[in-house]
């Protein structure tokens, strides 16, 4: 009986033995199992740490970039500033605003048996008070009256009401007679000094102030617009007056120059400047009034203003080349009616404003 009881006992404790053990095998599986899964996902990790290392490190060169980029900037905008300090310190002028008080003289001239008008501007820049347009038009044309009777101070009273030219006469007949050749002079002098004034109509009205009237052996009994009797002109050349010791001007359309374009339209304004520097008849008796050693930068007109830009060699180009080119240039710009021209020279850095029409 006693050995049955230690035979019993035995077997539990083998059973109580066997379970512990198969409850550990049970247990380690699982922990086998964590490591291996802790030991999977590590490689994740480390990518995942390798990434964020990148991208820090790229973050850092980026801002390296940007940093650079602005240097850059920085360098390229005081380059910038620096240029165009230098700009403006270059591109100053000394500026001159020349007297409004402008007067139109004319000359006739006498070439091959052929009498032409030559014109001549000039500036009163002693007079301080200005002169109104209508005070300076009426002053130029009794003064440049080419007849022998002198038939506008004598016989007529001028008017201007911009744009038309009233002219009242308070006689009639023979007292305004003239030649043939007089009243071609009478008639060139009126419209062209009138012209270079803004005038655009003029009206002759008899001592009735009635329209219909002969004047210098034409009969007028119409208005006539100034630019139709005129002619195209465009550009003045040069002629030397030995009597005045004076350059003259004489408009390209009375010397057969150029006055049109290859489209057969007028010359613009720039067209004009250019033409100017040429001269089309190889015999002619004139000149260009831009000579050897100034050279046309650029030219415009742009709301009433004109605009000459030139430059000079200031070895052969005197005092009296630039004279005669400007007071060329401001005849040029009269002719379409500008309300004043700008003349700079690039070479000296000097700028000339020259009120013209209506002022």
């Amino acid at each position: 009986m006693k050995k049955m009881t230690k035979i019993s006992g035995l077997i539990t404790v083998a059973f109580f033995i066997a379970g512990c053990q198969s409850s550990g095998e049970e247990t380690n599986p699982q922990t086998s199992e964590s490591a291996e899964n802790e030991s999977a996902e590590s490689p994740e990790n480390n990518s995942s740490t390798e990434d964020n290392v990148e991208i820090d490190n790229s973050s850092e060169a980026e801002d390296g970039t940007t940093d650079e980029g602005d240097d850059e900037n920085m360098d390229s905008s005081d380059e910038a500033k620096t240029s165009n300090d230098e700009e403006s310190s270059t591109d100053v002028y000394a500026g001159a605003q020349k007297n409004s008080n402008y007067f139109i003289d004319t000359q006739v001239f006498d070439q091959e048996s052929r009498f032409y008008t030559a014109y001549a501007i000039h500036r009163d820049e002693k007079e301080d008070q200005a002169l109104s347009p209508e005070e300076r038009l009426e002053t130029s044309l009794l003064n440049n009256d080419p007849s022998e009777q002198d038939i506008l101070s004598s016989y007529a009273d001028l008017s201007f009401e911009r744009p038309d030219l009233f002219i009242h006469f308070n006689e009639d007949g023979n007292e305004l007679s003239a030649t043939s050749a007089q009243s071609n002079l009478f008639f060139d002098a009126l419209y062209g000094i009138s012209d270079l004034y803004g005038v655009e109509e003029i009206t002759f009205l008899n001592p009735y102030d009635e329209k219909g009237m002969t004047v210098a052996e034409r009969a007028v009994d119409e208005p006539t617009a100034v630019k139709d009797e005129r002619g195209l002109t465009r550009g003045y050349y040069t002629i030397y007056d030995e009597g005045l010791e004076e350059t003259l001007f004489l408009p390209g359309g009375e010397l057969e120059e150029q006055v049109v374009n290859e489209n057969d339209e007028p010359l613009s304004f720039p067209e004009t400047i250019e033409a100017m520097g040429s001269i089309d008849n190889a015999d002619a008796f004139y000149s260009s009034a831009i000579v050897e050693g100034i050279q046309i930068v650029d030219s415009s007109i742009t709301n009433g203003v004109a605009t000459v830009q030139y430059t000079m060699d200031e070895d052969i180009v005197t005092e009296a080349d630039r004279v005669v080119l400007e007071n060329a240039i401001q005849l040029a710009a009269l002719d379409f009616h500008a309300w004043e021209v700008v003349i700079m020279n690039d070479t000296l850095k000097e700028s000339n404003t020259y009120p013209l029409i209506g002022q």
